[in-house]
């Protein structure tokens, strides 16, 4: 085994991960498989509240109706919650595709995250939050460009809007028949990341098919963001347009309805 390996390996054991995982194995004599898969699905239903968790900051930014141009002393400020650090989803890509990889992960998760909560970060604070240049910054911006995706900072906010995440990205790949592994090459996100974007969508489609309408109702339900449930409802209302985006739309909530103990065999999806 690599010096690499052990590294990440004794980095994971040291985290709250870590820690969570030992127990499920140990105490509960779980297997690894069975003890990740609850690890992710604690992280996606239990971590709901705004307050720290390992990995995160907490930081002041110009709330997201300010226009740029305004001098920063004028702007209306809000607190978000900046997940600088994801644990081991994060080792895994940094093992696997490098620093600049993991770089543009991290820009492309604070940013949403900033949105999500109100707010909107600069390309400076993104160079002082991840210790690198403002040229870094603007270099890392356009190589994630280049995958379909946008970045929205506050430069660019009032232009061109919210633009395709990486979690749209990923789940529209997703919906016209690509497979993890193309997913995966195409926007340099693991396979956790993918089913876990996968699993909130899912949450979101599931609630509507069950005739939750209000974003307030299904945010109650699945914890999601007033911001992440109008990006998913955008997807559905689009999959309706593709023959192919429709069907996988059908299998996926299949298979949610089947995990839940629902097995009723779906011919179409209705809203």
């Amino acid at each position: 085994m690599s010096k690499v390996t052990n590294s990440l390996e004794r980095l994971e054991l040291k985290s709250f991960e870590g820690e969570f995982l030992y127990e499920l194995q140990n105490s509960y004599e779980l297997s690894p498989r069975l003890s990740e898969q609850i690890l992710q699905t604690a992280k996606t239903s239990l971590l709901r509240e705004n307050h720290l968790q390992q990995g995160q900051v907490q930081v002041v930014v110009a709330g997201l109706d300010e226009k740029s141009g305004k001098n920063i002393s004028a702007v209306k400020k809000c607190t978000v919650f900046l997940t600088l650090d994801n644990g081991k989803e994060d080792l895994l890509l940094l093992h696997e595709y490098g620093r600049p990889a993991l770089r543009q992960q991290i820009i492309q998760r604070i940013t949403e995250e900033a949105i999500s909560q109100e707010g909107i970060l600069t390309q400076e604070d993104l160079s002082l939050l991840l210790r690198c240049s403002v040229r870094t910054i603007k270099r890392d911006i356009s190589a994630i460009k280049s995958r379909g995706i946008d970045v929205i900072t506050r430069g660019t906010f009032h232009n061109i809007g919210r633009g395709q995440t990486h979690k749209r990205r990923i789940i529209t790949l997703y919906l016209n028949g690509y497979t993890y592994s193309e997913i995966k090459r195409k926007t340099h996100h693991s396979t956790g990341a993918i089913k876990r974007y996968l699993e909130s969508f899912s949450k979101v489609l599931m609630s509507l098919h069950h005739g939750i309408s209000s974003n307030i109702e299904i945010s109650q339900v699945t914890g999601l963001s007033d911001y992440l449930i109008n990006q998913y409802r955008e997807i559905i209302n689009e999959s309706r347009k593709s023959d192919t985006m429709r069907n996988n739309l059908s299998i996926l909530l299949e298979q949610s309805q089947y995990r839940s103990g629902l097995k009723k065999t779906i011919d179409h999806v209705g809203f």
